[in-house]
């Protein structure tokens, strides 16, 4: 059985402040490091054999925080956030979570990465990683967005009914185990 971590990075200053990160570079806060710490008990305790990660700074830090002495971290741009267009650096309360997580209107506005997109993103990254880790314990650190997404593949959720009701906080945790019949 292959089983599956899901992470997302610890709490930066941006996110303590609600500020959409989109994919500018920035570090942990104490905060982040200090869950990222916590978790890392966690994930150890379970066993990692291989960590797949945002190249992006607060998911180096989270991956390397959690196994870096542990297992061998592959930075995969598949895993980058959503890219956010003109809410880069803006409130999140700006953005319109439901007009942007809507599966079938798949709206682009203002340069937001379309969700169709997203999604497949997401799905050739986890066909891959998956193929290529049989029966393995795979740790993949990434975004809120992704984080989403990859829990409504993994759970094969209606991809039309609401995606928002699951909550993705700063350091955010699931485990997936997939039986060998789906992974193959």
């Amino acid at each position: 059985m292959t089983t599956i971590y899901l992470v997302r990075h610890g709490e930066t200053d941006e996110n303590s402040k609600n500020i959409i990160q989109g994919r500018k570079n920035t570090h942990l806060n104490t905060k982040g490091v200090q869950k990222t710490k916590e978790l890392r008990q966690t994930i150890i305790s379970l066993g990692v054999d291989i960590c797949y990660t945002s190249p992006l700074l607060r998911t180096l830090e989270t991956a390397f925080g959690l196994v870096a002495d542990k297992a061998l971290i592959i930075k995969d741009d598949r895993l980058l956030e959503r890219n956010m267009g003109i809410f880069d650096d803006k409130n999140i309360k700006e953005y319109n979570h439901e007009k942007y997580w809507d599966y079938n209107l798949n709206s682009s506005d203002d340069g937001v990465e379309c969700l169709k997109d997203l999604f497949e993103r997401c799905n050739n990254f986890l066909n891959d990683v998956i193929s290529k880790n049989q029966d393995k314990k795979i740790l993949i650190v990434s975004h809120a967005s992704i984080i989403r997404c990859m829990h409504h593949i993994l759970r094969n959720t209606n991809l039309n009914n609401e995606k928002l009701h699951i909550p993705i906080p700063n350091s955010y945790f699931e485990v997936v185990k997939i039986p060998k019949s789906i992974a193959t």
